[in-house]
């Protein structure tokens, strides 16, 4: 779609798209790509070649963001460790993946990161770590210990170790 137009060609889009031809039709008349024919009509390239020049479209718009507490999809509880062990048992057992995960409600990506040990699960009364855990976490961070190595040696996720990390006070 290399086609260089010449400037009564440029004239000749602006015109057309002026009377209402829509994009992709006269990139595919023209030979170009519709981003190049967007370009044109609004004067971003060829300024110089004349016709008239489309004001760009006013965007849409967008309603305000929703807060972070108030997700548009509630957020579904975290897995246990009892789901986890579940999940790893289906898997190994044979069962495919997508239906562990559709059992479980979750994606297949969440099923691969359980059973690499990405994620372990965690129950609902598990309290936040101890602060010698803590500090051994971010001893071994510090030695470049990775996240996901340091997850499995305290027997938690890599998301846990990440908060901990971030987290001024560890929880």
């Amino acid at each position: 779609m290399a086609n260089r137009l010449s400037d009564a060609e440029v004239v000749e889009v602006r015109a057309r798209y002026a009377a209402g031809a829509r994009q992709v039709d006269l990139a595919a008349a023209f030979g170009i790509a519709q981003n190049t024919v967007s370009a044109i009509v609004t004067g971003r390239t060829r300024a110089a070649a004349g016709g008239p020049i489309a004001a760009p479209a006013a965007r849409a718009e967008r309603p305000a963001a929703a807060a972070p507490s108030s997700p548009s999809t509630p957020r579904r509880p975290p897995l246990t460790t009892a789901q986890c062990a579940r999940i790893i048992d289906r898997v190994r057992g044979g069962e495919p993946r997508v239906d562990v995960a559709a059992a479980f409600g979750v994606s297949r990506f969440t099923i691969d990161s359980v059973m690499v040990g990405r994620i372990v699960g965690r129950d609902p009364d598990e309290a936040a770590f101890d602060d010698a855990t803590l500090e051994r976490m971010r001893d071994l961070h510090r030695d470049g210990v990775t996240q996901t190595e340091i997850a499995r040696r305290m027997g938690t996720s890599q998301q846990m170790v990440s908060k901990a990390l971030r987290s001024p006070d560890g929880r």
